[in-house]
């Protein structure tokens, strides 16, 4: 494990970013009844801003993982499966449990376990792009900036015809490797290295108007529901604007040292805990929020209150766990 000095303190705020984004798509339904149009935006855009998060932890993956020197592919392997493995069988066995308490029937909890419907399908995905991260790595290591920009233009295409569910458009014209999450990573990695010709304050300002364009445009869609046609997940271009617009922001922030001032004082070391257990909050929030769900006061004015107390207690569970011998392994941090 990195010690604290070796900690890039912009992926701290992505991850502690991108979690808490997580917990936003599944705890919207805290919102009282949506009785004005404003209200209803108001939850769709809480709702949507959540859709940053997966492909920021992508990213970040992508940022640390590629363009590295790997002489043992098992050593690689081994580290990377050992570090996602382990936690996931702990929690599963803790969210299973907790499935049981609430009656829930043994079909539901295998499709729990494969991530139908529920946030496995997340661990699943990781899994499949740690195995792909060796072959990609080579590619970007021999082919540098311009391989980049050659993987990442056919993955933007496939992600534009896949976002109008066109993909693909002839039955046997498909390149589903450029069409998946591996694009995210490869994107990742491009941002944190690329040298862009713009200054670091105007770069600074063209992810906030990314994000914000984006997320405008993403909420009305969403709001009009008449883009019935339109794949609404995270293989959508709106969403990977979305989380371009994200990590420019937090990037060019950091290059400014904007940042300088709270990395060591009280906010700085809550960013980095959030940061550190992200991997245990992701699984323990399913917790929370089953029990949470029990005491809901659907009411506006309490869910600011409900949000952050989902969000503490999905990051205490992991803490805990982690302070405890021989389960500090399985706690996700």
């Amino acid at each position: 494990m990195k010690t604290k000095k070796e900690r890039i303190f912009y992926y701290d705020l992505l991850r502690a970013f991108a979690i808490i984004a997580v917990i936003i798509c599944h705890v919207d339904f805290y919102f009282g009844p949506l009785n004005t149009p404003l209200e209803v935006i108001a939850q769709l855009t809480f709702h949507d801003i959540g859709r940053i998060g997966v492909p920021i932890f992508l990213m970040i993956s992508g940022a640390l993982l590629l363009n590295r020197d790997y002489p043992n592919l098992g050593d690689f392997l081994k580290r990377r499966f050992t570090r996602i493995i382990y936690p996931f069988i702990f929690w599963m066995i803790l969210i299973t449990l907790t499935n049981v308490y609430f009656h829930k029937s043994y079909q539901y909890m295998w499709n729990v376990f494969i991530g139908n419907p529920s946030i496995m399908w997340y661990f699943w995905t990781l899994i499949g792009i740690y195995l792909a991260i060796p072959i990609i790595n080579i590619f970007i290591k021999e082919y540098g900036e311009k391989g980049c920009e050659y993987f990442l233009a056919i993955w933007c295409i496939f992600i534009v015809l896949n976002t109008f569910n066109l993909y693909p458009l002839f039955p046997f014209f498909k390149l589903d490797y450029f069409a998946g999450f591996i694009g995210y990573p490869v994107l990742g990695y491009y941002l944190s290295t690329k040298k862009f010709s713009l200054s670091d304050g105007k770069m600074t300002l063209l992810g906030l108007g990314v994000l914000l364009i984006s997320l405008a445009v993403f909420v009305a869609y969403t709001y009009s529901n008449s883009f019935g046609s339109v794949e609404l997940m995270y293989q959508n271009i709106l969403v990977v604007a979305m989380g371009v617009g994200v990590y420019i922001f937090i990037e060019y922030l950091d290059k400014q040292n904007r940042f300088d001032s709270v990395k060591e004082n009280v906010i700085g070391r809550l960013i980095s805990s959030i940061s550190l257990y992200s991997y245990g909050i992701y699984f323990s929030h399913v917790i929370v929020i089953m029990f949470m769900s029990k005491i809901n006061p659907h009411s506006n004015l309490l869910f600011p209150a409900m949000f952050v107390l989902t969000i503490f207690l999905s990051w205490l569970l992991p803490y805990i766990f982690s302070k405890i011998p021989y389960i500090k392994i399985f706690s996700g941090a």
